[in-house]
């Protein structure tokens, strides 16, 4: 768990969704305006890598349909297995333990780009290894459904409690995934992870989320709660006589620490090896389509996330040194800035365009304009909640 505050948080949106967005945004005018620096496709699935004496020089494509070959170094970021339960499936065939459990990913989430690497001889690592998260939520009605939204540990952080089918609190919410999973393994389901109205005023907005969406209900007591349970009383933790706010929780897969091998040191940095652990020319890859070091940290809140943000800046990195054979590169930040603002505001080094609207006005993150959500994003770095 955290004991000292190293994440923030939004006011309204969960982060994440506010930077992939707000990127996205981004990057889509950087190739409206400079389509030579920047192509996105759309609707495009790569098919395989295409290889010459060794080096991977391309891919083939399908692009609407269509079959076509890209060329150029290829950086597979392409995330995890951890939705995809089908026959010849990386669960079934390496981590088969896993498959009893439900997933908080989608098929998307289906090894795609491990599968493409190992087509061509990279080597891999630790595909027996999925984390699991303790608080996926089963929503009424929905206890068998494959698919799990997960409770955000924000809310843990909060102070919710977790309590099992006696009312009791079976271990510290602020330790690892892997604890608390451990500690669900010895204890009596269903689990339930419960927050009161005052605790929930510092993540008032995700908890509203939640409510709103059914993955929490509200109950306004300890003793509505029991009744419910059908047990003579809750955790002395949870506090009598208040509002509280409830959901129910299951573990479920939640991210690959397993997958391609790279190097990590100085030549290799960022670059896919072969099984022999030699690096592969022209192949790079980042976050959940490798395989982590970290293994044992990955069970901490935020890791996978950062080592997605290291990994794919170390890759990125690696393909720039390569192209301009190691000389310097021009920044992203200032590709970025020369394209969405004018002259005046990159002299004063403001990247706004437009002031954050108020929280009244929130849109969903969809409907933001580019403008919007990077000021949205400043407002993250400068006046986000810290998530304990």
């Amino acid at each position: 768990g955290h004991k000292t505050a190293r994440t923030v948080g939004t006011k309204t949106h969960f982060p994440g969704a506010v930077i992939t967005y707000a990127a996205i945004h981004v990057l889509q005018q950087v190739s409206n305006l400079k389509p030579d620096r920047l192509e996105i496709v759309a609707n495009a699935k790569v098919t395989k890598l295409l290889t010459s004496a060794n080096k991977v020089t391309g891919v083939e494509v399908m692009v609407n349909g269509a079959v076509t070959t890209m060329f150029g170094p290829v950086i597979l970021a392409t995330g995890g297995f951890a939705g995809d339960y089908g026959p010849g499936s990386i669960l079934a065939t390496m981590a088969k333990t896993y498959m009893g459990y439900p997933t908080t990913n989608d098929e998307r989430a289906s090894g795609d780009g491990v599968k493409l690497g190992k087509d061509i001889g990279a080597g891999t690592a630790n595909l027996d290894s999925v984390q699991l998260t303790p608080t996926a939520a089963v929503m009424q009605g929905q206890a068998d459904a494959q698919f799990k939204v997960v409770v955000s540990d924000a809310i843990s952080g909060a102070g919710a409690k977790l309590i099992d089918a006696n009312g009791k609190r079976f271990c510290e919410e602020l330790s690892s995934a892997q604890d608390r999973v451990e500690a669900m393994a010895t204890s009596k389901p269903p689990f339930r992870l419960v927050i009161t109205e005052e605790q929930a005023k510092s993540v008032e907005w995700l908890v509203n989320f939640y409510a709103q969406r059914k993955v929490m209900q509200t109950y306004s007591s300890a003793s509505a709660l029991a009744s419910e349970m059908r047990v003579k009383g809750l955790d002395p933790a949870i506090a009598p006589g208040v509002k509280l706010f409830v959901a129910t929780v299951t573990p479920a897969l939640y991210t690959c620490s397993g997958g391609l091998t790279t190097g990590w040191q100085q030549a290799q940095a960022g670059r896919v090896l072969n099984q022999s652990g030699m690096a592969i020319e022209g192949l790079f890859a980042a976050g959940e389509a490798t395989s982590t070091p970290f293994v044992q940290l990955w069970a901490v809140s935020g890791i996978p996330l950062l080592y997605a943000i290291y990994s794919g800046r170390m890759a990125g990195r690696a393909v720039a040194s390569g192209i301009t054979s190691g000389n310097a590169v021009q920044d992203l930040r200032d590709l970025i800035i020369s394209s969405i603002t004018s002259p005046a505001k990159v002299a004063q080094g403001d990247l706004s365009t437009s002031k954050a609207a108020p929280a009244a006005d929130e849109k969903p993150l969809e409907q933001l304009s580019m403008e919007e959500l990077v000021a949205k994003v400043k407002d993250l770095l400068a006046n986000g909640a810290v998530a304990g």
